[in-house]
């Protein structure tokens, strides 16, 4: 009965996992080394092949640059090829089901967030105070 109402309840209350809060818009993507998001982070890397995800010393974040259900990870590593010691990379799922980087290669950097939009309107990544923007299979610097 009890289990019954709370269903009921959170039904009225029209809540979904898919429509959780996330990070707004120009905030700089929490990044956690260990829990939920960490976990299915890296499981979702190690399944489709996603190199900097899989490394064990990876840390994830979940953004959400497209307005709807969909989601990305961010991934932090360590690199000793970086400036600031860590690489980033961002990965979403395609629409065939596939996961895929954002970067054709890793950039170096440690914070992530979403914005400013360019000049059609869409949204950017910022890593570190520099702005990446799609063109072609991936997101690129702009000066």
């Amino acid at each position: 009965m009890r289990l019954s109402l709370c269903i009921a309840a959170l039904v009225s209350m029209n809540v979904s996992p898919a429509h959780a809060a996330v990070t707004p818009r120009g905030q700089t993507i929490a990044i956690a080394c260990a829990g939920p998001v960490a976990v299915a982070a890296r499981k979702v890397a190690i399944t489709n092949g996603i190199k900097l995800g899989s490394d064990p010393k990876a840390c994830f974040g979940k953004m959400q640059i497209f307005d709807g259900p969909s989601f990305q990870y961010v991934v932090v590593v360590p690199s000793v090829t970086c400036p600031g010691g860590k690489a980033v990379d961002v990965y979403g799922k395609s629409n065939a089901g596939s996961w895929y980087s954002y970067f054709e290669k890793p950039v170096c950097g440690s914070r992530v967030s979403i914005g400013p939009e360019n000049q059609w309107g869409d949204w950017m990544i910022t890593v570190d105070g520099k702005h990446y923007d799609s063109r072609g299979a991936y997101y690129i610097l702009v000066p």
